[in-house]
This record gives structure tokens, C-alpha cells and sequence, in this order.
């Protein structure tokens, strides 16, 4: 089912054969075990002594994800850069991740602006695993302040593309737009922004291209989604339910993940917390849904079953709140 190691004085748990029946969706026991009930680490080689931190998944189960490690880093103080993993249905675990290099990844260019730092992450890769969005700095700007926008990578001919702008509507010069990700619908965009009009910080919006393929005007998820706290990074299970981060009144402390099921366009369900085996008093955030539809995973700064930094989680989704 999993393996588990000892690292110093501290056991954690890696996935194996059990994560490919997660992913390739196999039946499941009528109850659930042990394994099923437990959250996981990710374990090597994912999570590292650094920090790993955003990630999603295409349906071949291919991992796209963001690290500080720096053995690997494309230049030397490169906050984050964007990994990708294939997976390995024999091993029934993901293979050796490969940084996606420049021009993917930026390196730092401080002497352009003191703001653009190399630092990407907060990748969204597509369920057919064509095309990525993700966060970056490299079009950071001082005045007007504008920290981060969102950009899109596509795969041609097996190569990724260069980077380009997602641009107005949808970045804008005073949102810090962050966190994208595509809904079930394979069409909708989502991702969060602290623009004017809100509820308060980043809150969740989405939008739609018209027939000419431009983004329209992004429409912010409402009440039930976005609260003056912080809210951010959507990701949609196949049954319509969306998971994202908050840090609203209720949870247990920090970031927590919530769930909300979509009633219609643009519109959700009152928001439940996932509770405490998922969320603790440590930052719990961005959560990817595995394909198969069973798993969820995210990552945490919690202490108990770390390898040293922010690391990578996953459970299945029968260990949720129903």
C-alpha cells in the first residue's frame, strides 16, 4: 500500500501503489482503511528540505508544482521556479521532477525593477496537459506598484512555449493577480485578485473568452466565496464542488482549505471548512484535486510529518467533512 521511512526522528509516508489507484480511479474497499483515512506526505521525490508549494495535476497524472529548492533552482536566489513530474503507474508514484527551465521560469532581474525576483509559482496545468498558468514577477513593475500578473505556457511540439501575459481584463496594474485555475467546464478561468470592488484582500473571480477568444470582465465569486479576509486558489472536483483557501472567522487557525458545491454560474454554496484532519493551526492552503477524483492534496506548514520545510499533503476525500 505506502512506504514508510525513517528520516532522523521522524516517520512519514510516501505514496505509492495506493496512489495509483487513486489516480487511475480502481475500485476502492467497501470500507474505508486505514490508509484511506490518513493524511499523507508527499514524500521524495516531491517534498524536499526546502519549500514546496502550489501544484495541480493533469488526467495522465502529470504534476506540475512550485519549489525554493536550490540545488535545482534556474539562477542563485531564485525565490520559486515551476517542477513538473510525470507519473509512473508502475511505481504508483510520481518520477523524478524536472525544473521547466527558462523560458518557463525567469531568472532574477533586479536590475530591471528591484520587485521582478525570478519568483514563479501557483502553476495550473490543463486536464489534457497542453497549457499552464501560473504566477510570476517577471513583469513586476515599482510605479505603478504591481507585483505579480498571470502568465500562460502552452506545449508545442512537446516544448513549452514562451510565457505570455494574460493580459487586461484579467491582470491588471493594482491587483496582484495570483492563484489561476481552470474549472470542470474546461473553460472558465478563475483566480484571485486584490482589485477594487471587493469584499476585502484577494478575493476569487472568474471569467469567460467571447467568441473572438478574448477574457471578458472577470466577475468576483460573491459572499459566499470572498469575505474580507483572504480568499484564493479554486480547484473543482468532478461532482462540482470547488476548494479553495481562507482565512475567514472559523477555522483552526492561519489558512484554512474550504469547500463550497457550485450551484450555477458564478454562484456556490455557503462555505464549509474541510476540518481538522485536512486543516490545523498551522497554514493549510491551495488545494489540487488528484485525478480519479478520490484524492485531494495540498500543502501545509505544519510540523508533524514535515521533512524540514512546507511540504506537499495528500488523503482521500472520504476523510472530508460530508
Amino acid at each position: 500500500m505506502t512506504t514508510t521511512h525513517w528520516k532522523g526522528q521522524l516517520w512519514h509516508t510516501t505514496i505509492s501503489i495506493a496512489a495509483a489507484l487513486f489516480v487511475t480511479g480502481s475500485a476502492q474497499a467497501a470500507e474505508p482503511n486505514w490508509v484511506d483515512l490518513a493524511v499523507h506526505n508527499f514524500g521524495a521525490p516531491i517534498n524536499t528540505m526546502w519549500a514546496e508549494g502550489e501544484l495541480s495535476f493533469a488526467d495522465d497524472g502529470t504534476m506540475v508544482y512550485c519549489s525554493a529548492r536550490e540545488d535545482m533552482a534556474v539562477a542563485p536566489g531564485d525565490p520559486k521556479d515551476l517542477y513538473i513530474a510525470t507519473f509512473n503507474e508502475e511505481t504508483g508514484s510520481w518520477n523524478t521532477p524536472v525544473n521547466m527551465g527558462i523560458p518557463v521560469n525567469a531568472a532574477p532581474a533586479t536590475d530591471v525593477d528591484p520587485l521582478r525576483l525570478g519568483d514563479d509559482r501557483e502553476p495550473w496545468i490543463t486536464a489534457d496537459g497542453n497549457t499552464i498558468y501560473f504566477k510570476s514577477d517577471r513583469a513586476a513593475t515599482t510605479s505603478p506598484r504591481n507585483n505579480n500578473d498571470l502568465f500562460v505556457t502552452h506545449k508545442v511540439a512537446g516544448q513549452w512555449s514562451t510565457p505570455e501575459l494574460v493580459g487586461f481584463p484579467i491582470s491588471t496594474n493594482e491587483g496582484d493577480e495570483h492563484c489561476p485555475a481552470i474549472l470542470q467546464d474546461g473553460q472558465t478561468l478563475c483566480f484571485a485578485s486584490r482589485r477594487a470592488g471587493g469584499y476585502g484582500g484577494s478575493d476569487i473571480y472568474c471569467s469567460n473568452q467571447d467568441a473572438d477568444g478574448n477574457w471578458m470582465t472577470p466577475v468576483n465569486q460573491g459572499p459566499n466565496i470572498n469575505t474580507a479576509a483572504e480568499e484564493f486558489h479554486f480547484s473543482q472536483d468532478k461532482d462540482g464542488m470547488v476548494y479553495f483557501s481562507s482565512a475567514r472567522p472559523g477555522g483552526y487557525g492561519g489558512m484554512d482549505i474550504w469547500a463550497a458545491m457550485q450551484i450555477d454560474k458564478n454562484q456556490w454554496s455557503e462555505a464549509h471548512n474541510l476540518g481538522p484532519k485536512v486543516n490545523t493551526a498551522a497554514a493549510d492552503m491551495c488545494p489540487a484535486l488528484m485525478p480519479g477524483n478520490e484524492s485531494i492534496s495540498w500543502f501545509s506548514t505544519r510540523g508533524d510529518n514535515s521533512l524540514g520545510n512546507i511540504d506537499i499533503f495528500w488523503t482521500n476525500k472520504a476523510n472530508l467533512p460530508q
